[in-house]
């Protein structure tokens, strides 16, 4: 008899998240224009999903941390849920100058077919997608299927794709671009304690021109305790003190500094002539301070119910998701973020496919050579 990893392996990635997306959809009761949430994921997985999902990645993506090039998440409120798929496009060579092909070939999809907007990508492409990248991812994309209203599309850029010791100046010089100068001023008053610790990891783009379309600035905080996040977290607008220690206790079960997997973190600038965040977004790591899956479960539930949220939903989207008994290993639930929206809270669970591994190890450990990076460095390519 096959074991639930050699079946998986010889799917194709569409088929995959095809089967994924309707079984959420349906968890979540967002079933309306199913069909074309499905084609939409399916163009967003070509050609690449026609693959099988084989038993090791061909290229170890930075969407999940065994390496899996798809991630689903749901955004639980108190009055709606999202759901939403972060994928990316697989190179056809397993270099980064082909991820960048393949990364540039999904976004043009978008704008063509569903009405993205890339132009304020074009107007950074150039010091993100290098002629010359070093190792590393290109772009990923997230598609958000919310309970009413257009579907959402967003770019997530890297920020080494020069080389680590640009990676600041990067942001800096994008952000300038972009209109968003004001923006750098909060950035470093935010990583107060220096970017070779709160180290700036994502640059993400809403694709879109509404005027409401965000611009977001993503952290990774090593050796960070959630009450000294939640303390520099003020300077978003709309953050109030005092959630995130207990959230993060009530999901973790750990108190103190985050050192086996760091705490994530983002900024999120609507109005370039603003320069504070009107919102900040904390990502707290499950599968490392955990068992198994059926105790970050029972952590979670604890938490949805405490908070009037809406956990059947929760429970539903995790019997769809599991592919194994939840006792039998702690990959599954990656992460959980929460973000106060008007006092209330949004909380969002996000799930490892577990292609590859059902137990991965920590990733994203702070290297020596991150201590090392000078905050103003000449770009490469401006």
């Amino acid at each position: 008899m096959k074991s639930q990893q050699q079946l998986i392996s010889q799917e194709t990635f569409a088929n995959y998240g095809a089967k994924c997306l309707s079984s959420l959809a349906a968890a979540t009761e967002l079933t309306d224009n199913l069909e074309e949430k499905l084609y939409v994921l399916k163009r967003m997985m070509e050609p690449w999903g026609d693959r099988k999902i084989g038993v090791r990645p061909q290229w170890n993506s930075d969407v999940c941390a065994d390496g899996s090039p798809i991630e689903f998440s749901v955004a639980f409120a108190e009055d709606t849920v999202e759901l939403r798929v972060l994928v990316e496009a697989l190179p056809a060579q397993p270099t980064t100058k082909s991820a960048q092909k393949s990364a540039q070939k999904l976004t043009q999809t978008l704008v063509e077919e569903f009405g993205a907007s890339d132009r304020r990508l074009r107007q950074i492409e150039d010091l993100f997608l290098p002629p010359e990248p070093t190792a590393g991812f290109a772009m990923m994309h997230a598609v958000i299927f919310p309970c009413c209203g257009p579907y959402e599309f967003k770019i997530y850029l890297n920020p080494e794709a020069q080389g680590k010791k640009y990676s600041i100046s990067l942001i800096q010089q994008a952000l300038a671009r972009l209109g968003f100068q004001h923006a750098w001023n909060s950035i470093v008053e935010y990583a107060r304690r220096g970017f070779e610790l709160d180290k700036l990891v994502y640059l993400s783009l809403d694709l879109s021109d509404d005027e409401k379309a965000r611009v977001k600035v993503y952290f990774r905080h090593y050796d960070l305790a959630p009450t000294h996040l939640d303390q520099v977290m003020k300077i978003a607008r709309s953050h109030e003190t005092g959630y995130l220690p207990d959230f993060c206790s009530e999901v973790t079960g750990h108190n103190g500094a985050f050192s086996s997997q760091p705490l994530v973190s983002n900024l999120t600038f609507v109005d370039p002539a603003d320069d504070r965040p009107i919102c900040a977004t904390a990502y707290v790591p499950l599968w490392t301070y955990a068992l198994n899956d059926a105790t970050t479960s029972d952590r979670l539930r604890t938490c949805l119910i405490s908070r009037h949220l809406p956990v059947s939903k929760y429970d539903a989207c995790l019997k769809s998701i599991a592919r194994r008994p939840l006792e039998a290993a702690r990959g599954i639930h990656t992460y959980t973020s929460l973000r106060l929206q008007k006092g209330r809270p949004r909380i969002t669970v996000y799930w490892s496919s577990e292609l590859y591994d059902s137990n991965p190890p920590p990733r994203y450990q702070r290297k020596n050579s991150d201590q090392n990076i000078s905050c103003y460095p000449e770009l490469v390519n401006i």
